[in-house]
């Protein structure tokens, strides 16, 4: 599974990429000052590789290997999406990294800096030519992400992720973009659809009802479905036909396959029939309904059956959907923030569900700001409400909080590292550096006023996010820990 890697070399660069002017790192640096001529002379690219421990060497990787002689300390820069300095690497030597994202120019501009005696700065510009993934095309980018691979698991909506529904075909008959379903009649949990309704699978019990199977669509034109334990069930190919991510005319595409590797891609009440050809009723980044039309026409009432599933592994699409997404308070049990005692290991909750492990307390978010003051250091900053959201900006690399009113909060950058959404205990940790963290209501509890930067990622999909602030604290501590939860903001 490809790691999601924003920023690299973080000790470095999420310090500095607070100020969009950041000072240089003082290290070892040459007796002399030295012209921009001779800084140029003086750094060298020592090879590119495709890994960042640099052991696969590759003529256009997006590792590159650079050391300076005479050893002097060096700032390696960038420029972000709106103009800002993103810093890539500070020091004598080291590697920093460069990734494009698909579609973009091979050859990538960077500036080499360094600090004189006596407080000049000099530089000089260069470019280095790495690997861009070919873009891919719309209809196959919602499916597998910007990575080219994506999985997709049961979406659960009062209760039921798969059933039946009286065909109408035509739109606006429902909210599609929130999930629901048009003429939908009933439907169940993915863990009823191998037992109490195992008849619509011809009495077969193949791995589909679990509410961790899932399906993985990739570049290739390749689906494939899987047990929660990772076992294949069925590989088949796919294609996206007549994709109009508008949906303006009822329909966003036609979902075309072969071998059924949809999950669960049976036919209700036809005793194991499977299925072909899906009207895809909504798609987006995050979340996907099917329509198995079977023969009716429109306004017909007759039944069809209906799939709805969500996105399970790509975190860029999860956070940041198609470029910008809100994300507001999950008050799930009626608490939506609080503390815990630290365990570090998996399996000791249902994360998925939105539980969080060695739970002790937590409150709503009208209380944060009132009766829970103290956490925010007595200060009242907008935070406190159920209608207070974040934004998750990808091209600007940024994360915005934002009051009930829709008044900045705080803002910082952010970058998701080391993420494996099959991960035993977290999918990855979540980095907000600077001293405005762009995260909603960021204060570590009972510390009178102290921000987080650094969160475990302890669950992501398209629907739930889920953080934790460990502090110091070791696996089975049980020291107490901060934690939140969010979703989507509808």
């Amino acid at each position: 599974m490809k790691k999601l890697i924003y920023f690299t070399f973080a000790a470095f660069a999420l310090a500095a990429l607070a100020s969009c002017e950041p000072e240089l790192i003082k290290g070892p640096e040459a007796a002399a000052s030295v012209a921009s001529s001779e800084l140029q002379s003086a750094f060298k690219i020592d090879g590119q590789f495709a890994d960042a421990a640099c052991t696969q060497a590759q003529a256009d990787g997006n590792y590159i290997m650079f050391s300076t002689s005479p050893a002097r300390t060096v700032q390696i820069t960038n420029l972000k999406a709106d103009g800002t300095k993103n810093i890539l690497a500070t020091g004598a030597s080291g590697v920093f990294n460069i990734t494009p994202k698909r579609g973009q120019s091979s050859t990538q501009a960077f500036t080499v800096s360094t600090i004189n005696q006596d407080a000049s700065v000099v530089s000089f510009e260069s470019t280095v030519n790495v690997y861009v993934p070919a873009d891919l095309a719309p209809e196959v980018k919602v499916l597998t992400g910007e990575s080219g691979q994506k999985a997709w698991k049961w979406y659960t909506i009062d209760g039921a992720c798969w059933g039946n529904a009286g065909y109408i075909g035509v739109a606006g008959q429902a909210n599609v973009a929130a999930g629901e379903i048009p003429g939908k009649w009933w439907g169940c949990t993915p863990e009823e659809l191998e037992t109490e309704q195992i008849a619509h699978t011809g009495n077969v019990v193949y791995g589909y009802g679990d509410s961790n199977a899932y399906m993985v669509f990739n570049e290739d034109g390749e689906c494939i479905s899987y047990k929660s334990d990772g076992t294949q069930i069925v590989k088949g190919t796919y294609s996206l036909n007549d994709y109009d991510p508008s949906g303006e005319n009822y329909l966003y595409g036609t979902l075309v396959t072969t071998d059924a590797p949809i999950l669960m891609p049976f036919r209700i009440n036809s005793g194991g029939t499977r299925v072909n050809e899906f009207e895809v009723v909504y798609i987006d980044p995050n979340m996907m309904t099917l329509i198995d039309r079977n023969g009716n026409a429109e306004w017909g009432w007759s039944e069809s059956t209906w799939w709805r599933f969500k996105n399970a592994s790509d975190a860029d699409a999860a956070l940041a959907g198609n470029g910008q997404r809100a994300w507001t308070y999950n008050a799930f049990d009626g608490a939506t923030w609080g503390n815990a005692g630290y365990i570090g290991v998996g399996g000791q909750a249902n994360v998925a569900a939105g539980e969080i492990p060695g739970k002790w307390w937590g409150c709503v978010p009208g209380d944060l700001e009132t009766e829970q003051v103290q956490h925010s250091g007595g200060v009242v900053y907008g935070y406190g409400s159920d209608d207070a959201y974040m934004v998750f900006d990808n091209a600007m690399g940024t994360v915005t909080s934002f009051a009930a009113d829709g008044s900045q909060i705080a803002s910082s950058a952010y970058s998701v590292e080391n993420f494996d959404w099959q991960g035993e205990y977290k999918m990855g940790d979540l980095l907000t550096p600077g001293d405005t963290p762009g995260i909603l209501f960021p204060f570590i509890i009972n510390t009178g006023g102290s921000k987080a930067s650094e969160y475990e990622l302890l669950y992501l999909d398209g629907t739930l996010m889920t953080l934790i602030y460990k502090g110091d604290n070791a696996e089975w501590g049980w020291g107490e820990c901060t934690w939140w939860r969010f979703q989507p903001k509808k």
